[in-house]
């Protein structure tokens, strides 16, 4: 009998079909992320359709109702087809089983049917483009407005976050069985990329989480179709419950953000510094001191809303501890740098931007813990332009980091380093133009969501700089995603591990063969770390 011949061809050229109806781990998170940017780029769109409406005072560029739909939409998709699915459905399919020396993951017709609930809600998404489908109660979907005809279709709300919700818990129990019983030998909880244990933490909390914010969708959907009344005070209900139920778990999905950027940080910053990753387990107590921490702040998302002052009191204190974990891990990485043979490459750039972004941010947050700051501030455009900073351009700016980091092992080129760097630094001046007179013009008092304001002289100005620093933000996004066309055209064939890192997806070709590390297990070395250099360069020499 002739043996069958097996013919090893790179994974991304696979046929139409074998990408339909795929479970390959490598190709789920290439679609994964494909959905994911093509979202980005029309969810800034839509934040610069809010942009331009904002400035100049007068309503001049849309009507109130679009005005809202963008806002949501912007919102929405930013913050679950963005800054959850580009680096977790993305990056964490495609890395998660190369950095641990898996085959696949655990369940692959699980992660399929992910994928595909995912791509459903994406299809849901884009049924609000039509008129008369649109969505205009913010992200948060705030009772009683959002029962009203006037906030637009709830029940299509409801859907995609149940579907979104059904997604995000398949993937946390599949990432984390693999990461638990998938393991090559050798890698033991000490010698885990820091990426994995911020992936595996930040789906923890997905797993706890999302049920809490499903529930609150579900009480939603009841009362504004079926005639109940848990959020209808008139009647016995109460519009807080909704916002403690969503905020247990919408605030510690910012850690679900946040997470595995703070794991690309810690991926890239040792490479290019050609240093261990310093503080290793203190950084890896300090991302499970997060996880024990993050569902014990919602009430400083309520703390105008009437609660009572000892559960404002009690939550600034958690609001306010929380930060120390956070802030270890900036020592950590700028430790790392110290005395480093740092190299300035694009993607080390966007890593360091990414630090800078998140420590503003950070920083900026402190005042919106304390209750008798956060009093005069909250609901003002100076705390969107503190989340613009955390959530928006730090993971805005890990992701595109991440992105030229790991092209090469993706798809067997570079990203064009040239405007990888130019991208960086006007993507990087546009968004503190943006979000640094965003906070001035908060603290001078004016509120966000309103299209409008009133034609105050320093808040038109502040307005207007904000649009030119937003022009320019979008303007860097074009060139970034430019260079990734040109790097898949025609991009320099990359060589084996072209970072010299000695992390284990690296040992892979590139691109990653189809069936990664094959049949058996890579070997670890007794002595192998992902962030130890000094081995791999005796071996270079």
């Amino acid at each position: 009998m002739r043996e069958a011949i097996h013919v090893e061809k790179p994974y991304f050229l696979a046929s139409l079909r074998e990408w339909l109806f795929t479970t390959d781990h490598k190709k789920i998170g290439i679609l994964y992320f494909t959905v994911s940017y093509v979202f980005f780029l029309v969810a800034g769109l839509f934040g610069m359709g809010v942009r331009l409406e904002q400035a100049q005072p007068g309503m001049q560029v849309v009507s109130y109702d679009t005005y809202n739909y963008f806002l949501t939409g912007h919102g929405v998709v930013m913050l679950l087809w963005w800054a959850i699915a580009a680096h977790i459905g993305g990056f964490g399919n495609f890395l998660l089983p190369l950095m641990i020396g898996a085959r696949d993951l655990a369940f692959p017709r699980l992660n399929a049917l992910s994928w595909w609930m995912f791509f459903g809600a994406s299809v849901l998404v884009l049924l609000t483009l039509i008129p008369g489908n649109q969505i205009k109660m913010m992200w948060t979907g705030y009772p009683p407005f959002s029962s009203n005809p006037d906030a637009g279709v709830t029940a299509l709300y409801v859907f995609v976050i149940h579907l979104l919700g059904a997604s995000s818990i398949a993937t946390a129990v599949n990432f984390i069985v693999t990461y638990l019983k998938m393991r090559a030998p050798g890698v033991t909880f000490w010698k885990t990329n820091m990426y994995v244990h911020t992936l595996i933490a930040a789906n923890v909390i997905q797993l706890i989480g999302v049920p809490s914010l499903a529930g609150a969708v579900t009480m939603l959907l009841l009362d504004t179709y079926f005639g109940t009344n848990f959020f209808n005070p008139a009647k016995g209900g109460d519009p807080l419950l909704y916002q403690n139920v969503f905020w247990f778990y919408s605030h510690p999905v910012v850690y679900v953000q946040v997470l595995p950027i703070f794991g690309f940080f810690s991926e890239i910053v040792p490479v290019f510094a050609r240093r261990p990753l310093f503080g290793y387990h203190t950084m890896v107590f300090a991302v499970w001191g997060i996880v024990a921490l993050s569902f014990i702040v919602w009430i400083h998302h309520m703390f105008v809303s009437g609660v009572p002052n000892w559960i404002r009191v009690l939550m600034s204190y958690t609001t306010l501890l929380i930060a120390v974990p956070t802030g270890i891990k900036i020592f950590n990485w700028m430790l790392t740098l110290y005395k480093g043979a740092i190299q300035l490459r694009s993607q080390m750039l966007y890593m360091l931007g990414g630090i800078f972004m998140f420590l503003i941010g950070g920083l900026t947050g402190i005042p919106n813990a304390m209750v008798a700051i956060d009093l005069g501030i909250s609901d003002s455009l100076f705390v969107v332009g503190h989340f613009h900073y955390v959530l928006g351009m730090a993971v805005t700016l890990g992701i595109l980091g991440a992105i030229i980091h790991w092209f090469p092992l993706a798809t067997g080129k570079f990203y064009p380093e040239n405007l990888g760097k130019i991208s960086f630094w006007v993507i990087f001046a546009g968004a503190n133009i943006f979000y640094f007179f965003q906070m001035v013009v908060g603290m001078l008092g004016n509120p966000r969501r309103y299209p409008d304001y009133p034609p105050i002289p320093e808040w038109a100005a502040l307005h207007m700089i904000q649009t030119i620093g937003a022009l320019i933000l979008g303007v860097g996004i074009i060139i970034f995603t430019w260079g990734m066309i040109k790097g898949l055209i025609s991009g320099e064939k990359a060589p084996q591990n072209p970072w010299k890192s000695p992390s284990l997806e690296w040992r892979l070709p590139v691109p990653a063969p189809a069936h990664n590390f094959g049949d058996e297990p890579p070997k670890i070395e007794k002595d192998w770390h992902p962030y130890r250099f000094d081995k791999l360069e005796e071996g270079n020499k």
